[in-house]
């Protein structure tokens, strides 16, 4: 009779002191969470007030606790890109980018994903010397055949001032995913700025066929002479002419006889965002 007491009383106990270690850690749990949300806000303001190597140290301390956060990983980066630490920029903007949630779905930021995607792409054109960095991208995109990754490298070569580069690279991001509207648009309105008017005709009658209600689109294609309407829906669309990968022998060379594309025709804006609290 003692023993089953014993044993009853050991469980109950033993069921005690498991309910309290579940309580405890579901505590640590938003003691975590309390304590990157206060760090993140903490980074803000000191962001906000130019305090960039502070800033820098309460993001990290941010990513610490919560190393799944998009937007820890975004300000860090423009933190770094403030003090000139590019290289740190670089790999921050690259994982926030990572981290992302898909397009279209509920936490999807497109502001911040399209400035973390200019911010890197303006990044390593300027501040590569080597091409150590755009040689890495380069290597991604081999390996992931990802219509974005080589979208980015279109637009390193492109603020570099290599038109031939990164016409090459929005060609193969075109034809890796044929349904990616912001890279046929991006592809054609830069052949139209270079007055390649024919393959940019074709490549903007695929742009519109995905999205009729774009103005950038539709501009452009009035500057070529195409009307936008029913008749660029009815035309059959025409297969584009493959490329080889072209790579630059110097990473910071330039064509001069080509015009740098003016980033705000059609390119994200270069200026910091608004922060956000």
């Amino acid at each position: 009779m003692n023993r089953s007491i014993n044993q009853m009383f050991s469980g109950v106990v033993a069921i005690g002191i498991a309910g309290a270690m579940f309580v405890s850690l579901l505590g640590c749990g938003s003691d975590v969470l309390t304590w990157s949300k206060d760090a993140k806000q903490q980074g803000i303001q000191d962001y906000n007030d130019g305090r960039y190597a502070e800033a820098a140290g309460a993001f990290s301390n941010a990513i610490r606790q919560s190393p799944l956060d998009p937007e820890s990983e975004y300000w860090l980066a423009l933190s770094y890109e403030q003090v000139q630490s590019y290289h740190e920029s670089i790999d921050a903007y690259k994982t926030s980018l990572r981290l992302m949630p898909a397009p279209g779905t509920v936490y999807y930021n497109a502001a911040m994903h399209d400035s973390a995607f200019d911010r890197l792409a303006r990044i390593v054109a300027r501040y590569d010397p080597t091409g150590r960095e755009t040689d890495l991208i380069v290597q991604t995109a081999a390996q992931s055949r990802s219509s974005e990754d080589f979208r980015l490298l279109a637009w390193v070569f492109r603020y570099r001032g290599d038109a031939d580069s990164s016409l090459d690279n929005f060609r193969h991001s075109v034809q890796i995913d044929p349904s990616n509207f912001v890279a046929q648009r991006e592809l054609g309105i830069y052949l139209e700025q270079l007055n390649q008017n024919q393959e940019a005709g074709q490549v903007l009658r695929d742009a519109y066929r995905l999205n009729q209600n774009d103005d950038q689109v539709n501009n452009a294609l009035r500057k070529i002479g195409m009307e936008p309407g029913q008749s660029l829906m009815a035309e059959q669309p025409q297969q584009h002419a493959t490329h080889p990968l072209l790579l630059p022998a110097d990473p910071g060379g330039s064509d001069p006889s080509l015009p740098t594309p003016a980033a705000s025709t059609d390119g994200p804006s270069p200026e910091l965002p608004a922060p956000r609290n």
